[in-house]
C-alpha cells in the first residue's frame, strides 16, 4: 500500500466518522498541515504520527 492509499482510507474513515481535519489533528495531536499532506498523498509521516491519526480513527496499522 502506497501514501496516496493510505491518505485516501484516512480521509474516508474521518468522513465516515464526520470527523473534519481541524478535528482529527486536534486528537491525535499532530499539525493540521502534516493531517493535510497525508491524505492528500504528499506527506511522508514519521511512523508516531501515522499511528496516532490512525489510532484516533479506529483503524490499525499492519505491517507485512
Amino acid at each position: 500500500m502506497n501514501l496516496t492509499e493510505i491518505g485516501k482510507q484516512i480521509r474516508d474513515r474521518r468522513k465516515e466518522l464526520g470527523i473534519d481535519q481541524s478535528t482529527l489533528s486536534a486528537l491525535a495531536g499532530v499539525g493540521i498541515n502534516s493531517l493535510v499532506r497525508l491524505e492528500r498523498g504528499t506527506g511522508n509521516p514519521r511512523f508516531d504520527v501515522l499511528h496516532n491519526i490512525v489510532s484516533t480513527l479506529g483503524l490499525d496499522i499492519i505491517v507485512r
